[in-house]
């Protein structure tokens, strides 16, 4: 099961958590129903970072199929040999990739909403 501080981690561009309306948030509820384990929560958030990435190359949304397959090929051995339990989001995405993140979730919304 994810633990609360990967979770708030991955969320930390959440919508929800720049509302002082609520502390629920539906992503983090989907999230954390799923049962995953941090590891998986973490590559799944890498594969989410690397379609956005590619997407914004090619200016045209690669799917999430492609993202998959693609990260998993490209990345795959790189991500088994640096994640170690605990790393936060920002950390493992440099180590994977060779830069630091660039991006936030609110970059990725506004791509998604202008094509």
């Amino acid at each position: 099961m994810i633990s609360k501080e990967i979770l708030e981690d991955l969320t930390r561009d959440c919508p929800c958590n720049k509302s002082e309306e609520s502390n629920w948030c539906f992503l983090k509820e989907i999230i954390g129903s799923f049962g995953l384990g941090d590891r998986n929560a973490e590559q799944i958030r890498l594969v989410y970072d690397y379609k956005f990435m590619e997407s914004q190359k090619e200016d045209n949304d690669i799917g999430k199929e492609r993202a998959f397959t693609e990260f998993i090929s490209l990345y795959g051995k790189r991500f088994d040999e640096v994640y170690k339990e605990g790393m936060k989001n920002g950390e493992l995405f440099e180590l994977v990739f060779g830069f630091k993140k660039a991006h936030t979730d609110e970059d990725v919304r506004e791509h998604i909403t202008n094509n």
